[in-house]
C-alpha cells in the first residue's frame, strides 16, 4: 500500500497538470469571450465552462474517484468553489479597471491568471476532502504515476 506522502505527491503532480490546462483553458476562452462580451461576464462563463471539465478531470485522474455515484454532488461542490474563484477573479478585473480603466485584454487576462492561482490553493485543499477515495483507488492512482521524476 502506498504511503500517505507518495498518494499526496501523486494527487498534486495530477492536479497540476489538471489544472494548468484548465488555466490556459479559462483564459483562452476569456480572452475570446471578452472580444464580444463584457470581462465579467466573460470572466464567469469562461469559469462556468473549465470548472465543469476541471472537475471531471480531477475526480477521476487525481482522486481515482470512479463510476457515476456522486458525480453530481462534486459537481455542486466545485461550483460553489466556482463562487470562490470568481470572487477573486470579479475582484482582480476592478482593481484593473480602477488602476488602468483601458487595460488590454491581453492584461486583463494576466490579471485573472493571477486571481487563479490564489484560488486554485483553496480549491485543492477542499477537492482532496471531498473526494477521498477507497484505499484501493488511491492506491491505483498512486500507482499510475513514476515514483521517480
Amino acid at each position: 500500500m502506498p504511503s500517505d506522502r507518495r498518494v499526496l505527491t501523486g494527487q498534486l503532480i495530477r492536479f497540476a497538470a489538471i489544472g494548468v490546462a484548465s488555466t490556459v483553458l479559462t483564459l483562452g476562452l476569456f480572452a475570446a469571450f471578452d472580444q464580444f462580451m463584457g470581462r465579467q461576464l466573460a470572466n464567469l462563463t469562461a469559469l462556468v465552462l473549465a470548472t465543469v471539465l476541471n472537475t471531471a478531470a480531477n475526480r477521476y485522474f487525481t482522486f481515482g474517484v470512479r463510476g457515476s455515484q456522486g458525480h453530481a454532488k462534486v459537481q455542486l461542490q466545485s461550483l460553489a468553489l466556482l463562487a470562490i474563484t470568481w470572487a477573486v477573479t470579479a475582484l482582480s478585473l476592478v482593481i484593473l479597471h480602477h488602476v488602468a480603466p483601458g487595460a488590454s485584454t491581453f492584461w486583463a487576462t494576466v490579471t485573472l491568471a493571477a486571481g487563479n492561482l490564489i484560488a486554485t490553493a483553496v480549491r485543492f485543499v477542499l477537492l482532496r476532502r471531498w473526494m477521498k477515495p477507497s484505499t484501493s483507488s488511491a492506491q491505483n492512482a498512486a500507482e499510475a504515476i513514476p515514483t521517480e521524476l
